[in-house]
């Protein structure tokens, strides 16, 4: 039968000994920001910590995309004590040192994704659930208390939590979380395309984004993507010496399908190589599977799993977290059906999400996607004609001593802001305007919730402060924010 205490989810881990371990997690991270208030899980969790400073036992917190973690290991009282002011912290966050923690914070320089993770995020949910993980909004000193209070008292309530512990449980233990029903999470619709596509940015290094199906009794698109990850580590790290950290990040849907990140990074003058690397591995792991011993590899990695701890225990935390955010619970796993895998089973994964990929290269190796039937697509989408409106163009001072002012056009329609530029024609509705940053230099930017970004700026545009007055009108002032003051030049 499931434990709880006051509406919490307890899993207990088995095991001898006389200290306790505990992981307090919650079912929310940078997703479930807006681009008004990115960072607050991170300032919340911080102010949360400072409240625990004292206690002299070891522990530590993190927040991730999709997940806020609070970790303790020391006597069953002083734990019992860690996670019962923790959960006070959380009903009624310490915000008053908030200006003052927003500098420790950005001192931190801390991310919740890897760059190319963020970036490829990004582009397919422009800025919006994990697509915020790219952008840095408001900065840590545009959050208000108001932000910091009303996220812990939606998203850090006793049905989004579960405890995980290890040893003796402390007694009396309280977690007065917030009270509150279960919060309502709907992922963004993503963007998607017709045929494998690729993006480039500066970041030195090469990934792609996968979506696969939901995983079954032998986890294979898990399979299909470590598969791929060590495929693209043997050649990027062992063989060519041209990566250190080569890594994964997922995000999963509703109905149990992942969009799978796998990315290598890159070292100076190594970029071309490093996508080369990439790009022949998934096509090729696509086309003839892995090699008996890659396949075999990653078998035994996975039978090691079901015996190195408890399968019961971590399947309970699995499916406690999937019931949390409304997704389907993964079914045991079938060690005669694992065990009889195949390398076309892997084959037929890869080879069905590879139209629907969206590979990442540094923008000087682009050619090594496009020669391996990769599109080269725009970061944030656009539309095949300018539409109907006001337009307004730079001046001609612009556009006779600056090339690419020369084919910028900014439309301003009944229903969006339109701006042509080098990389096609960029569409914000007014209606779905995630944000708009007051820069001080005077540009007005607008950030489109698809992903587009579009400056509204009365030097670039003759006329355009006519439209600074509208947006003034139209958009809420709660998705208005300045430039963050922290970590620039002074």
């Amino acid at each position: 039968m499931d434990e709880y205490i006051n509406g919490v989810r307890v899993v207990r881990h088995p095991g001898e000994q006389r200290q306790t371990d505990v992981t307090l997690t919650f079912a929310v991270g940078s997703r479930d920001e807006t681009l008004r208030t990115i960072g607050v899980a991170h300032a919340l969790e911080h102010l949360v910590m400072y409240s625990v400073r004292d206690l002299p036992i070891e522990m530590n917190a993190e927040v991730d995309l999709l997940t806020t973690t609070f970790v303790a290991s020391g006597s069953p009282a002083r734990v019992g004590e860690f996670l019962d002011r923790v959960c006070r912290a959380l009903a009624a966050p310490p915000v008053g040192r908030l200006a003052l923690e927003a500098g420790v914070l950005a001192a931190e320089e801390g991310n919740v994704a890897y760059p190319v993770v963020a970036f490829l995020f990004n582009v397919r949910f422009g800025a919006r659930g994990p697509g915020l993980a790219w952008l840095e909004g408001a900065g840590y000193d545009g959050l208000t208390p108001e932000h910091v209070l009303s996220f812990a008292k939606e998203w850090f309530v006793p049905a989004n939590a579960v405890l995980q512990v290890t040893g003796p449980l402390p007694d009396g233990l309280e977690l007065a979380l917030p009270s509150g029903p279960a919060p309502v999470r709907v992922l963004p619709p993503a963007r998607s395309f017709d045929g494998p596509v690729v993006v480039g940015h500066g970041i030195p290094a090469a990934g792609v984004v996968l979506s696969l199906p939901a995983d079954d009794d032998v986890r294979l698109s898990t399979l299909t993507i470590m598969t791929l990850r060590q495929r693209i580590e043997e050649k990027c790290r062992f063989v060519g010496g041209h990566s250190y950290e080569i890594g994964l990040d997922m995000v999963a849907g509703p109905d149990g399908s992942t969009d799978w990140v796998v990315y290598a990074e890159a070292r100076d003058g190594s970029e071309e190589a490093v996508s080369r690397a990439v790009v022949a591995a998934l096509t090729d792991l696509a086309e003839n599977g892995p090699t008996p011993s890659e396949l075999a590899h990653q078998i035994a990695r996975a039978e090691e799993s079901l015996v190195a701890d408890d399968p019961e225990a971590r399947r309970a935390v699995s499916n406690a977290m999937s019931r949390i955010v409304g997704e389907p619970e993964l079914p045991r796993v079938d060690p005669a059906r694992l065990a009889a895998v195949q390398a076309s089973d892997i084959a037929a994964v890869l080879k069905a999400a590879l139209p629907g990929a969206i590979g990442y290269g540094d923008e000087h190796a682009l050619a090594v996607w496009q020669e391996a039937g990769f599109t080269l697509a725009a970061p944030c989408p656009v539309i095949a004609e300018l539409p109907a409106g006001r337009t307004f163009k730079p001046p001609l001072t612009a556009r006779a001593f600056v090339k690419e002012a020369r084919s910028m056009l900014w439309v301003r329609t009944d229903d969006a802001l339109v701006l042509r530029d080098e990389d096609g024609i960029h569409q914000v509705r007014w209606d779905e305007i995630a944000g708009v940053l007051r820069s001080p230099d005077g540009m007005t930017l607008v950030f489109g919730a698809n992903g587009c970004t579009i400056p509204v700026d009365p030097d670039m545009f003759r006329g355009a402060t006519a439209v600074v007055d509208e947006l003034t009108a139209r958009v809420p002032a709660g998705l208005w924010f300045d430039e963050s003051k922290l970590g620039g030049d002074d």
